[in-house]
This record gives C-alpha cells, structure tokens and sequence, in this order.
C-alpha cells in the first residue's frame, strides 16, 4: 500500500463507501493507473477514458472483494468484483485481467 495518512485513508474509504455501502476496509491503493482494453477487431490495446487511483478494498456481503479506479477523467469510475469469473495475470509493469464479460484489459 503506498504510504497515506489515516485521515486520508479514512477520507477514501467515506467516498468508497458512498458508492458502495458494504465497502468495509482498503486493502490496497495505487495512485495513478490507466486502463487498456484488447479491442479483437484492431488486433491491439486501445487506452480507455479511464484513469486515475486504483482501490482494492473489502466488503461485508458478496462479492467479499473488489477493486475501483475512481476516475480522474470522468465521471465514470470502473468498478469490478473479484469473484470467480475474473481471472489475472500478473506481469512486472502491469496486471492483464479478463472479467466475467470476457473483456481482456489491463491496468
């Protein structure tokens, strides 16, 4: 996690929770990221219009974990639940994921 103040954590975690309620706890949190997607039909990854912090957090009910980036751009954050259908893989300069509508991107 990178080094944040507990009011600013705490600041974080009220504005998390205003978009979901059963967010309980920051588990970790990223400054600055920027979301590619892997567009099939031009073969190659497009930058989104999404970027900005990343959380990963807990919550009480199911999904028990998630991860956002509140969105720097817009207005439109991106949220995703870690459940089953999400699957990662881990590289040294970023993390490729597929959700569970089979979207290949990568942060």
């Amino acid at each position: 996690m990178e080094a944040v103040s507990r009011a600013e954590q705490e600041i974080s975690l009220a504005a998390l929770k205003q978009h979901d309620p059963y967010i309980t706890s920051i588990a970790d949190v990223t400054g600055q990221v920027a979301l590619y997607s892997f567009s099939p039909k031009a073969n190659e990854w497009e930058k989104t219009d999404i970027e900005g912090t990343l959380f990963v957090y807990k919550r009480s009910a199911s999904p028990y974990h998630g991860f956002t980036i509140v969105n720097r751009l817009n207005m439109h954050n991106l949220v995703e639940p870690v459940n089953k259908d999400l699957e990662f893989q881990l590289h040294e300069h970023f993390l490729l994921y597929r959700n569970a509508s089979c979207e290949y991107n990568f942060l």
